[in-house]
């Protein structure tokens, strides 16, 4: 019989293409799972429980939450217009240059303003 203390733990995901994709890890252990996603090129790692993002990946490009918590970072702009897609009121800049961008359809690209 497990034990009953694992209820209380937070589990950690990775999860491929910003968030939209598959779980592809999941650990009680935050470095551990911000360590596999590193692996996973477009990948974020949330709190399993709560949702929020803890990891938001690598890259030029950032996606920001009206919140003003950062939601996902990738150097693919396709990528990046699909998560924004499925996050509303969210904006994105080029990290890189600071040009605020325009989130075409997520079956577009992200261009900047």
């Amino acid at each position: 019989m497990p034990c009953s203390c694992q209820k209380n733990r937070d589990q950690f995901e990775v999860v491929r293409e910003g968030g939209t994709g598959k779980v592809v890890f999941r650990s009680s252990v935050r470095s551990t799972a911000e360590t596999v996603g590193k692996r996973y090129p477009g990948s974020i790692v949330k709190n399993g429980k709560t949702g929020e993002v803890v990891a938001a990946g690598t890259g030029a490009l950032e996606l920001t939450a009206s919140s003003g918590a950062v939601l996902f970072r990738t150097d693919d702009p396709v990528l990046l217009a699909k998560v924004a897609a499925a996050n509303e009121g969210s904006s994105a800049r080029n990290t890189a240059t600071g040009e605020a961008m325009d989130l075409a359809p997520a079956d577009g690209t992200a261009k900047a303003l």
